[in-house]
């Protein structure tokens, strides 16, 4: 699809990496910031990759692997250098890729407030769930499942519905007319 769209240049690619990178203000991996970043029709996979990978070495962006996975973060002299150069990228990509970002980071967000985990008991599983808040845990689950395949599907389900699973037990908790 190269040649359409706006971002051609390896400074407008740098340019639209490096104002993700200062929009999402948190450690993104290389998938979640390609999914940011490739709002442009003209941006190609592996000039992207070479510019981010530059970026690394000039010292424009860090990687951090705390976790045993890589994120990239954008630096101090990031910082200081989109300042000068993020009008080299159109407004209109420029606010597309942060509408794409906001995407990016609530599911990064939403990530570390919703927990699964299945345990294996002697032939026997149980599915478990959290769900947490500013706060800390606002609610939590342990389920016995006869096989291995209900629990995924336990703690699949509450994965994809955690908020409205939590809103409903509520509900149902709060009701006073029974």
């Amino acid at each position: 699809m190269s040649g359409y769209g706006f971002v051609r240049s390896e400074l407008e690619i740098k340019t639209l990496t490096l104002h993700v990178l200062e929009y999402v203000k948190i450690p993104v991996t290389f998938d979640e910031l390609m999914s940011c970043v490739f709002v442009d029709d003209a941006i190609n996979y592996f000039k992207f990759a070479d510019y981010l990978d530059g970026m690394v070495k000039t010292g424009h962006v860090t990687i951090n692997s705390d976790t045993g996975i890589d994120r990239y973060l954008i630096s101090d002299k990031g910082l200081r250098d989109i300042q000068h150069i993020r009008t080299s990228v159109p407004g209109s990509v420029l606010r597309k890729a942060e509408k794409a970002t906001d995407k990016v980071r609530d599911e990064i967000i939403r990530k570390t407030l919703v927990n699964v985990e299945i345990i294996e008991e002697s032939d026997k599983f149980r599915a478990t769930g959290s769900l947490s808040g500013d706060m800390g845990e606002i609610f939590s689950f342990s389920i016995s499942a006869p096989t291995k395949d209900e629990a995924k599907r336990f703690t699949s389900n509450f994965y994809k519905n955690a908020e409205r699973i939590y809103n409903d037990f509520l509900r149902a908790m709060l009701d006073t007319t029974n």
